[in-house]
């Protein structure tokens, strides 16, 4: 094959996406809020679809940017499931965190999916209704820590079309 006529394509581009810390406090029960995240709330004129969430787990972020807590422990994160509030209701209900985890990290113990878990467009997460949810009310560790994840997303006009840029 000559080279001038080579084209490559990349298989899965990579979107926009938005890191979502949310810091756990020492010995919190049951239910932890999950922040307001304004690059990731619909607006009048712009709609919001999540296409993705990934856990960023302890080995490859050792803290959390912006907040500067410590990553979740292995043992954290296996009490945890994730509730999402989409579209005037949970639609996302006890979904145990560890499988949003889609990197291996060998002899971590850090449980994964091969592939990344995508949603089938979820739009209009109000992140404000979504925690995570400690497995029957257990407390967490007495430490304080960050619980982070990954948003990949798509950002709509009010003629439904993308964004791709600022807006």
């Amino acid at each position: 094959m000559d080279a001038r006529y080579l084209q490559l394509v990349q298989e899965e581009p990579r979107g926009p996406s938005q890191l979502i810390e949310i810091p756990v406090p020492a010995l919190a029960v049951q239910r932890v809020q999950i922040p307001d995240i304004q690059q990731l709330r619909s607006q009048v004129g712009q709609t919001i679809i999540i296409k993705a969430l990934r856990l960023i787990p302890f080995t490859l972020l050792t803290n959390a940017p912006t907040v500067g807590g410590v990553n979740a422990p292995l043992a954290e994160l296996q009490k945890i499931s994730l509730v999402l509030y989409c579209e005037g209701w949970e639609k996302g209900q006890l979904i145990p965190i560890c499988t949003l985890c889609d990197t291996f990290t060998e002899a971590s113990g850090v449980p994964f999916r091969p592939h990344t878990m995508m949603f089938d467009n979820w739009k209009n997460v109000d992140w404000s209704k979504s925690y995570l949810q400690y497995s029957n009310g257990t407390p967490s560790s007495g430490v304080a820590y960050t619980v982070v994840l990954e948003a990949e997303y798509v950002k709509l006009d009010a003629q439904n079309q993308e964004i791709v840029g600022p807006s």
